[in-house]
């Protein structure tokens, strides 16, 4: 199958996740910039670069036609005048390129308030000629790219993406690629056995995060998808508190158990409704691995205000809502004291955590 097939057959339910995950975290991305009367940066970049026709063969909308919606939510608002807005489409297939300009004219969403590059390059060359934007710091950027199981997210494509100011992204990992991680050796061993595709994400994660520059603060996070017999990956990338919230915000909505996977990623076989009974084993390992973590550095007094707390619930690929009963029940204890229950990642100024007294 040609890479640029994809979009032109039925989307699968594995992919029409992938899709609700972009749309949700523009929705939720859209905002930081747009929301305020005078906005925070002059120039907002959103880049697809495989855009694709808009649609399959049955008129779901795929990511360009998802992001315009969002769109043109903000444009019903007056929304899009507060800032330069350019939307970046891209496919190497002129036919498909033809039919996206057709596809967004047909669902009305040639916006008039934004600036439109709808243009058929391949990703080499379309990621080259967007390296300025890409580097510009009075921009704003969100980039999805859905690679079709090419490796076009090279080391160098993924030290460009981090190193590049405000740029938010999220890149597609095909189950082809992942595999490929079992053969290299630092990840064979933590892999028990050939289908552990929870490690090998993972281990793909830890990969992506060798390649940031030595104390580059970054935050990456991880969702799985299951589309028949393969599991395919969505790698996000942040450097700001507030991008990888987000995120995680979206990611748990898709998954109550581990908010990394549309499937029992860690074979736990715990339904949603049943973590509310008052049992350990109806918890899932990832949240209390993170109790655990959580209580352990709170007890040390290791951890000094809000700021610290955030940085391990990003660390464990949890909310920032998953602290408070570890912290509520440390305060009532008299370990430590503080004035929040849950950290609140829009604070300049974080807040304090008091020691009391230290813990076994």
């Amino acid at each position: 199958m040609h890479a640029n097939d994809f979009h032109e057959k039925p989307f699968d339910e594995g992919t029409l996740t992938k899709l609700r995950i972009f749309e949700l975290y523009a929705r939720e991305w859209l905002p930081v910039f747009l929301s305020a009367e005078r906005p925070r940066l002059p120039k907002i970049h959103l880049f697809d670069f495989f855009a694709g026709p808009g649609t399959d063969s049955s008129g779901q909308l795929g990511s360009p036609l998802r992001l315009l919606r969002q769109l043109k939510h903000y444009q019903e608002r007056g929304g899009l005048k507060r800032a330069c807005v350019e939307v970046h489409l891209f496919d190497e297939s002129k036919e498909k390129t033809s039919q996206l300009k057709e596809n967004i004219a047909t669902h009305g969403l040639q916006l008039p308030d934004l600036t439109f590059d709808v243009r058929p390059l391949a990703f080499s060359q379309a990621f080259r000629n967007c390296e300025r934007i890409l580097e510009d710091p009075e921009a704003a950027k969100l980039v999805f790219i859905d690679q079709f199981g090419v490796d076009h997210v090279t080391p160098a494509v993924f030290r460009t993406l981090v190193s590049s100011p405000i740029c938010d992204f999220l890149f597609f990992l095909s189950s082809s690629t992942l595999y490929r991680f079992h053969d290299i050796p630092a990840i064979k061993q933590k892999i028990a056995r050939p289908d552990d595709y929870f490690h090998v994400h993972r281990a793909a994660l830890d990969y992506y995060r060798s390649l940031l520059p030595s104390g580059m603060r970054y935050f990456l996070a991880p969702f799985s998808i299951k589309k028949g017999a393969n599991i395919y990956g969505l790698i996000f990338g942040s450097a700001h508190p507030l991008g990888i919230d987000k995120f995680l915000q979206v990611a748990w909505q898709s998954d109550e158990i581990s908010g990394e996977a549309d499937f029992d990623i860690n074979r736990e076989n715990i339904r949603p409704g049943e973590m509310l009974l008052a049992f350990e084993e109806m918890r899932p390992s990832k949240i209390s691995a993170f109790d655990r973590e959580l209580e352990h550095l709170l007890r040390a007094g290791l951890l000094v205000d809000e700021f610290d707390v955030m940085q391990v619930c990003f660390e464990h690929g949890v909310k920032r809502q998953h602290a408070e009963p570890v912290m509520a029940k440390l305060k009532r204890e008299g370990v430590i004291d503080l004035d929040f229950r849950v950290p609140d990642v829009r604070r300049s100024l974080p807040r304090p955590i008091r020691h009391h007294r230290r813990g076994p």
